[in-house]
């Protein structure tokens, strides 16, 4: 029968179905793309303006790599929106202190290498000790997301982060150091699913956040009661619910955080920074 031919009746069926299929494709797609017991909207507690004012007045020194700078680009806007000036900041990178860097109130470093955990804790040693660790009121460092995997010997990477954090405080005795949680990646989307069925894994899947939640579960155990930990988890996880697999509970970045699944957009920057400000302003010596 050619198609010339075909009934009417039938032919309205088929325009009847290939609608439905549009719209369950439609809605799988988005189901795909919405995760679950997730939020819309993601409220910010910025610190209040005398924890500003403090911060502005305490020497901070900040090790970390990529999401690290999502951060420090965060904290202008704190800043902004509470119509506060905000601290200068200077990259002392490699341990030197250049004319700016030595009146800037908030130094940041690049430290060690993405992927390799141990390369940033003795990285992050030798800039404490370098010039731009000098007359530091507050110090900090953080791990990436890739640093910590489903690969990951979660244990090892916990022990020389304690190891590395007692060792720099006993050197430095005059410094206040804080601790912090490593940060989460988003839930998949329909894309990464394909390629992770596909053998191709992307490191940002349950299993890697399930690693991150095991070590950052460790860091509160050890440091949540000193009050001097920054939980960048938490913040990156505001809004979202608890994921589960294989019976194991597990967190992740808000997708309305990120612009790729692991890197902070401007919320997402705004977000943490805000968290770091708190945590310094109660820290400081200057408060």
């Amino acid at each position: 029968m050619s198609v010339r031919n075909v009934p009417r009746s039938v032919k309205l069926l088929a325009g009847v179905w290939a609608g439905v299929l549009v719209v369950a494709v439609a809605l799988a797609g988005a189901w795909l793309l919405r995760s679950p017991g997730m939020n819309d909207h993601v409220a910010i507690a910025g610190p209040s303006e005398s924890e500003l004012r403090v911060v502005g007045q305490t020497k901070v020194l900040f090790g970390h790599n990529s999401v690290g700078m999502n951060i420090i680009d965060g904290v202008s806007k704190v800043y902004s929106d509470a119509s506060v000036s905000a601290p200068v900041v200077a990259d002392v990178t490699g341990g030197s202190v250049d004319s700016e860097g030595e009146g800037a109130m908030l130094r940041h470093a690049y430290i060690g290498v993405n992927e390799d955990p141990m390369s940033k804790f003795a990285a992050f040693e030798e800039v404490m000790d370098s010039p731009a660790g000098k007359d530091i009121d507050v110090a900090l460092m953080k791990l990436c997301y890739v640093d910590i995997t489903a690969a990951t010997d979660v244990q090892a990477v916990f022990d020389a982060y304690v190891s590395t954090m007692a060792e720099v405080e006993a050197a430095h005795p005059d410094v206040r150091f804080l601790y912090t949680t490593a940060p989460l990646t988003a839930d998949r989307n329909w894309k990464s699913k394909v390629k992770a069925a596909l053998g191709r894994d992307d490191q940002m899947g349950p299993a890697d956040n399930i690693a991150r939640e095991r070590y950052n579960a460790m860091v509160r155990e050890k440091y949540g009661s000193t009050g001097r930990l920054v939980d960048i988890a938490a913040a990156e996880a505001e809004g979202t619910g608890e994921r589960s697999q294989d019976g194991t509970t597990y967190y992740v970045l808000n997708e309305n955080l990120t612009f790729d699944r692991g890197h902070l957009n401007e919320v997402g920057s705004e977000a943490v920074a805000a968290e770091l400000l708190r945590v310094v302003a109660t820290q400081s010596p200057v408060a």
